[in-house]
């Protein structure tokens, strides 16, 4: 599974409450709970750049590398 990763710990809300973006913990412990084979967060914004920075890994999945093939099959 692809997964945004542009907040860290909290979801980013867009202006007037409508839509955002996911954190990237609550999507990986939503993905871990229901059992998603591989988890890759692509789309890394600056609040999840600087956990990298901090040198946070999230609790479950990886994060994506520009470039990188994945394979499907």
């Amino acid at each position: 599974m692809f997964a945004d990763a542009a907040g860290w710990d909290r979801p980013i809300r867009f202006a007037g409450g409508v839509g955002g973006h996911a954190s990237v913990l609550q999507v990986a412990r939503q993905a871990r709970d229901l059992q998603v084979g591989r988890l890759v967060f692509a789309h890394i914004g600056r609040p999840s750049i600087r956990a990298i920075d901090r040198g946070e890994r999230p609790p479950f999945g990886e994060w994506g590398v520009e470039g990188r093939p994945y394979p499907l099959g």
